[in-house]
């Protein structure tokens, strides 16, 4: 080969080379490896810088069996690991606090269970912090432990199957915004904030019979479908919706709704529904302002002790004022809780 055609070699070479480069950057982005699944089927890997399908393992020992096990980091330890159930969106988030880069890439997690749909890890920063998002095919109670050999050992229940009592508590948005006289706006969602101090209540009673569980708790809305199919998944024993007022000049107090389509042997809504307004005022130092039947859509579709619980008026002079002090809030929410205990105690 003379010259010129060495040279005209060498010059097609590195094109080619340069192009396969270039592709191999962009499908780095996004690859595809056949892996796997716990139910023995192949499954598309695919996966980018920020995430990808975990590898899963169906080989799992006698004392894995019904579990999910995720290995963990040498160096991760129980200050280290959060983890977040999404019961409503049937997700249960791990966040892991690890110090080894890809470690997700090579390690697998172990269950025989059929009950994920899918196991994505989510880079989190550059240092092998990782979110490992698992999507279940319904709503799951779970416990977790850390074991001795590093790994998260989870246990999954269908809640009616590990509680004596449910509680679903759905915190009901608002979008009005009402103007104070000498400060700013009032807060809109008093229903959530109400929400969370009930939740630490019950969380600080440590009563391990009852489960509480909360269409929200965070801003946003919830679609009247979904929270039926949590009353329903749940198989709830109690329903409270929180809410508020927002007619002006309304008169300031707790209020109380029920639905009065179905009447409940032993202890019907309006009983329940008297009982939460009660409670709450009471432990508040409020006003009862009355209890009335209404054609609330949630309450209509429940079939076992329900109520809505107005916390207060918007629109009301002292309301206005006593809904933006915390203190007041929690005694709300501390009175909705009582509620809740006698009530559990009336159906019994």
């Amino acid at each position: 080969m003379n010259n010129a055609g060495m040279k005209k070699f060498f010059y097609q070479a590195s094109v080619f080379t340069g192009v396969c480069m270039i592709m191999m950057l962009q499908r780095a982005a996004t690859k595809h490896i056949l892996i796997t699944d716990a139910a023995g089927k192949e499954i598309d890997r695919s996966f980018s810088e920020e995430s990808f399908n975990l590898l899963i393992s169906s080989e799992v020992s006698n004392g894995q069996s019904g579990k999910l096990t995720i290995p963990l980091p040498k160096s991760v330890s129980s200050d280290d690991i959060i983890l977040e159930d999404r019961y409503i969106d049937h997700e249960l988030l791990i966040y892991i606090d690890g110090r080894e880069e890809g470690f997700y890439l090579d390690n697998a997690v172990l269950t025989d269970l059929d009950i994920i749909e899918s196991a994505v890890c989510i880079s989190e920063n550059d240092s092998g912090s990782v979110c490992l998002d698992f999507k279940l095919d319904g709503l799951y109670a779970n416990e977790s432990s850390l074991t001795e050999s590093s790994t998260i050992e989870v246990s999954f229940f269908k809640p009616y199957d590990k509680y004596d009592n449910i509680v679903v508590v759905d915190p009901v948005a608002h979008d009005t915004v009402v103007e104070r006289n000498s400060a700013d706006p009032l807060e809109k969602d008093i229903p959530l904030d109400v929400a969370l101090l009930l939740k630490g209540e019950a969380e600080k009673a440590d009563d391990r019979s009852t489960k509480f569980y909360y269409t929200r708790l965070s801003a946003g809305e919830v679609s009247p479908e979904r929270v039926r199919e949590l009353i329903d998944e749940t198989e709830a024993d109690i329903v409270l919706r929180i809410g508020t007022e927002s007619y002006e000049n309304h008169q300031d107090g707790v209020r109380s709704y029920y639905n009065g389509e179905f009447f409940l042997r032993g202890f019907n809504n309006a009983e329940f529904a008297g009982l939460m307004a009660a409670s709450c005022a009471t432990k508040a130092g409020a006003d009862v302002v009355g209890v009335y039947e209404t054609n609330d859509d949630i309450l209509s579709y429940s079939q076992v002790p329900s109520a809505r619980v107005s916390v207060g008026s918007l629109g009301g002079t002292q309301d206005q004022e006593r809904l933006s002090d915390k203190s007041y809030k929690h005694k709300l929410a501390e009175g909705l809780y009582q509620g809740i205990m006698q009530g559990i105690e009336e159906i019994k």
